[in-house]
């Protein structure tokens, strides 16, 4: 096995980089980064990913660097080796990769947020990392002669629990008849996808001819007919407008000829939509590169729910016993989405809570295999040391412990010589233990995802486990900075200690009964638990809580005015938040209802915004744009004739090309503008074009929140939910309205 390698990042430029991504795409996101994700080099090496995301379209890992790390005359050979390493392993993995200095972070704070937008997009459609979750099941079936066989099949795999299927015919038309036939049968919305166009005239013929009552539509090129109860359309279509769907809106996914296809082609697909089942046709269960496409389709799907694992016997079923602290964490503060280190260092690393964890153990899980999950390396040591006291063989293992020690340790925890770890950093090592009993979560955690990969990693089935027990450490929190606990993952507002929280359904109902009867069910007999009333729990969480709501970035981006006033409006008791989260002294993150934000914007006249009507609005101004200046079309005509395909221009080539214009109708003899402008009096630099064309033209597209600046990297850009619509037609038209504006003004 290869070394285990630690980032080195500090983590006061790991608390400010959480900040500016947090003013970058709101507190509300912070949910889906995970830190110190594990990555495992080409050579087995196991290493930490210091920030990861989650995006419809691939994994993005952004690395924070101290600022001689990669300068080779600096550090030594071996160590920038080893940082190339560690790159190339993640290019290789698949990740999308960024990497800032600590510098960068703590002197160009503008230019980082810029590059975060350029990088990962203006409203990013992040999605939780669901390592932990089991895969969803699936079968390959091959269509024979009969039609009526295959769909019997499909239907009984249904009744199975499984909820991807791969249908192979080498040849003929069968496979679309099948899958148009079990949809219907399924009756679900459903969305068909091929690569061809010749396959969605196909299908949609089939759909019509099969399911006559029912809406089909063409979802291609200029073609969207998404409102259609079926939708046919190419992957490319539908995989550049991915944010006009909400993920759960089709029961039902068929994606057509997908052997010809890559992992890549799939993930953006697959990975957002959550259909209750999909199907897959294709003329070969594997692809030509000889690697499974059922396999493929599992890894790249959405994962299954805990609820739905444990229905389904994939993963063991979950008791609860909550421990009540003294510790006063009301004052520890956020940064974004985590506790500051320090402060949380300092408030829960302390002789009482230590040894309540070590008593904790001793009275209710004595012998039992169990993982303490700690806070940090110093946690660890000083909880495996009270342990060791008592007579219970229990060691600390974290990132940082040495291969081989660390190796001694696993195996003698896996063959019964420690009853106890305790742990910080061991999901980063890709670990896990089928046969652990027992879970301490002493490791307070505002991250959703870190949780619930914590959790999973109890509860996996081994053979004579029955359950796995959770114990979460209470401390006394403020309504904001409140740690997850199992009941708040799962939404339970009614306690009681040793009750399950995650079974089956019937096993659930009979464990209440059981309670309330007074009685401790058989499998508690050796957790010295008292039978007692369910307690009501508050599952106050403020990021659920914002899921719902429109954060304050959000809301600049929904109206035509610029942030600067919703600032001052809100300073001046204007405007009034429906929540407002404190993140330290002098910070907090404003959420509002969406009628909030519809009630101001009738007070103050102002223009609401949506993905919905964004080009409706845009498209309209440009038709009917009002002009004191020609500035306007001028600009437009200069973005367009250098913007790339994302929808990108550099201000420089954009001013050049507007001051062209200007200058050529000066060759012709024919007044540039008025007289007080710029190209009329003449002398100006690039700088006074660049200057007049932030402060008059795009500023009125940046108002209506269809550009944006990237001021540290010099781009102007149409925000990404705009360019995505646009097609040729509309640029076309675009240019259009301009040159008839122009004709207009100029006479």
């Amino acid at each position: 096995m290869g070394t285990i390698r630690k980032s080195g990042g500090n983590s006061g430029t790991e608390d400010r980089f959480i900040e500016l991504f947090c003013e970058t795409f709101g507190a509300d996101k912070g949910q889906y980064v995970y830190l110190q994700y594990p990555l495992v080099d080409i050579y087995g090496g196991h290493r930490a990913i210091d920030f990861a995301v989650s995006l419809p379209d691939g994994r993005v890992a952004m690395e924070l660097d101290g600022n001689t790390w990669h300068q080779p005359g600096k550090i030594s050979q071996e160590k920038y080796h080893d940082d190339l390493l560690k790159q190339n392993s993640m290019v290789f993995e698949g990740w999308r990769v960024y990497r800032w200095t600590s510098a960068q972070i703590e002197q160009s704070p503008e230019r980082v947020k810029d590059e975060l937008v350029t990088f990962l997009g203006q409203s990013p459609m992040f999605r939780y990392i669901e390592d932990a979750l089991p895969s969803q099941l699936g079968e390959t079936l091959e269509l024979m002669g009969h039609q009526e066989e295959a769909l019997e099949n499909l239907r009984q795999m249904r009744l199975d629990h499984k909820t991807i299927a791969l249908l192979f015919h080498a040849t003929g038309t069968g496979k679309t008849v099948t899958a148009a036939s079990d949809a219907r049968s399924f009756g679900k919305r459903t969305l068909f996808l091929a690569h061809r166009r010749e396959m969605i005239d196909q299908a949609i013929r089939t759909f019509s001819a099969l399911w006559p009552e029912v809406t089909v539509g063409r979802y291609e090129g200029d073609c969207r007919e998404q409102d259609a109860y079926v939708v046919c359309g190419t992957i490319q279509s539908v995989a550049r407008s991915l944010e006009s769907f909400r993920p759960d809106e089709f029961g039902y996914l068929i994606i057509d000829e997908c052997h010809h296809g890559t992992a890549e082609t799939y993930r953006k697909i697959m990975s957002y939509f959550q259909p209750e089942f999909t199907l897959g046709l294709t003329a070969t269960p594997e692809r030509t590169d000889g690697e499974d496409l059922l396999e493929i389709f599992r890894n790249i799907a959405h994962r299954l729910d805990l609820k739905t694992a444990v229905e389904l016997d994939t993963l063991v079923p979950v008791r609860c016993i909550r421990i009540r602290t003294n510790i006063d964490m009301r004052d520890v503060r956020i940064s974004g989405f985590k506790y500051v280190a320090q402060d949380l260092e300092s408030t829960i690393h302390v002789p009482q809570r230590n040894q309540l964890i070590a008593n904790t153990y001793c009275e209710y899980a004595k012998g039992k295999p169990a993982v303490i999950f700690c806070a940090s390396v110093p946690h660890a040591a000083e909880i495996a040391g009270r342990l060791q006291e008592k007579g219970i063989e229990a060691a600390c293992v974290s990132g940082s412990t040495r291969v081989s020690e660390r190796k001694r340790i696993l195996s003698d925890y896996e063959s019964g010589k420690l009853s106890v770890l305790c742990a910080c950093d061991l999901l980063n090592e890709g670990w896990d233990s089928p046969h652990t009993q027992v879970l301490f979560m002493a490791r307070p955690t505002m991250s959703r995802t870190l949780y619930m990969q914590q959790l999973g990693r109890g509860m996996r089935k081994s053979p004579g486990k029955d359950f796995l027990m959770v114990f979460d450490f209470v401390d006394n929190a403020n309504l904001f900075n409140m740690p997850y606990s199992v009941l708040r993952l799962l939404g339970l507002s009614q306690y009681v200690a040793g009750g399950l929280v995650l079974g089956k359904k019937q096993h659930m109902k009979f464990d209440q009964d059981l309670f309330q009867q007074g009685q401790k069910p058989e499998v508690l007999v050796d957790y010295p638990v008292h039978m007692t009333g369910y307690e009501t729990i508050d599952l106050f969480n403020w990021q659920d809580k914002a899921k719902d709501m429109i954060s304050q970035i959000a809301f600049t981006q929904m109206v035509n005015v610029q942030s600067e006033t919703i600032d001052r409006y809100i300073r001046e008791g204007k405007i009034l938040p429906d929540m407002e989260v404190p993140a330290g002294e002098h910070r907090s993150f404003r959420f509002f209802e969406k009628s909030t934000v519809e009630k101001y914007a009738a007070q103050f006249g102002w223009t609401l915004i949506t993905r919905e009507n964004m080009k409706a609005l845009f498209l309209e101004m440009v038709k009917t744009m009002t002009m004191s200046y020609s500035y306007k079309p001028v600009f437009l005509l200069a973005f367009l004739d250098n913007m790339d395909a994302s929808g990108s221009a550099r201000l420089e080539d954009v001013a050049r090309d507007f001051a062209r214009y200007y200058e050529a109708r000066k060759e012709k003899g024919l007044p540039p503008e008025k007289r007080k402008c710029i190209f009329t009096r003449g002398g100006y630099t690039p700088r006074d074009v660049e200057r007049l064309i932030l402060n008059m033209p795009f500023k009125r597209f940046e108002d209506m929140h269809v550009m944006h600046h990237a001021r540290q990297l010099g781009t102007l850009q149409f925000y990404t939910a705009l360019s995505k619509q646009l097609t040729e037609a509309d640029i076309q038209q675009i240019r259009n309205c301009c040159e008839l504006a122009l004709n207009r003004y100029f006479g």
